[in-house]
């Protein structure tokens, strides 16, 4: 296969095919379903939830080396790349628009005598969000350099845009999933006068309300439950609603808005 790279939080990449690492496989499987159930009667259950727990991703490798200390120093490299002190992505270069956000279990490390093959690695990452998600994020649609059509759910015949200045649009929300405001915050930007704005998301039958007057030079973020006006906290002063996106197309309404504006949605796509 390709390479992966690897992504620390800090911006850090390491390129496995250019470090010698041959990636063998990479199997991400389908996301980790568990039903909760009820008895009912004497014969059957019912299932009243589904939640989706921790997907473990399998992963093998080779390590190749020149000589004896080369793939000595090469497993300790291995094991600073891989380090699960704190998470890290993982990015298949096979479709490099979306990343794996992981830890990694314990990795075994084989010798060989043959030490041009190196070590022999296999073991599990553990992807605790259950999905994988976009690099980008909505904010850089037009880059179609960071994006795919075919996998991404993105429409091929429609034109998709996260930026709007009228007060009623359509987004569209490419994931597999629902994204929920509470477990997948993502941003609503306002930015623009208004006299106690209203956002509301018509198919999800959400409103947001603020008590407060923006003039033009404000700038409004609602990010998750949590509301911002110029970079501070206004929770106080909203309905605390939050505005969940549908799987596919929904329909925003703004209310109060005055002037030219300008509503942004910044949100990454889970799969």
């Amino acid at each position: 296969m390709r390479t992966l790279v690897i992504q620390r939080l800090d911006g850090t990449t390491y390129d496995l095919d250019a470090l010698g690492i041959k990636v063998i496989e990479f199997s991400p499987p389908s996301p980790n379903y568990t039903n909760a159930t009820v008895q009912v009667g004497r014969y059957g259950e019912r299932v009243v939830g589904t939640s989706v727990g921790q997907r473990q991703i399998p992963i093998s490798m080779d390590v190749f080396a020149s000589n004896d200390l080369t793939i000595v120093m090469k497993r300790n490299k291995f094991f600073q790349i891989f380090d699960s002190i704190e998470e890290f992505y993982v990015i298949d270069m096979r479709l490099p628009m979306i990343r794996w956000k992981v830890r990694a279990e314990q990795q075994p490390f084989k010798f060989y005598e043959n030490w041009h093959m190196g070590g022999d690695v296999s073991f599990n990452l553990i992807c605790s969000d259950g999905y994988s998600e976009t690099v980008d994020s909505t904010l850089n649609i037009d880059d179609l350099s960071k994006w795919a059509i075919g996998g991404m759910n993105i429409p091929l015949n429609l034109s998709v845009k996260y930026k709007f200045n009228e007060a009623e649009f359509d987004v569209f929300n490419a994931s597999n999933i629902d994204i929920l405001a509470e477990e997948k915050p993502y941003r609503i930007i306002y930015k623009g006068a208004a006299n106690f704005l209203t956002i509301s998301n018509e198919t999800t039958n959400q409103t947001f309300k603020i008590n407060r007057n923006f003039s033009s030079t404000n700038s409004f973020e609602l990010y998750g439950a949590w509301p911002f006006l110029d970079g501070e906290s206004v929770y106080a002063d909203g309905n605390h609603e939050l505005i969940d996106l549908k799987k596919g197309w929904n329909h925003f309404k703004i209310g109060g808005c005055q002037g030219n504006f300008e509503v942004a949605i910044d949100t990454r796509f889970y799969y």
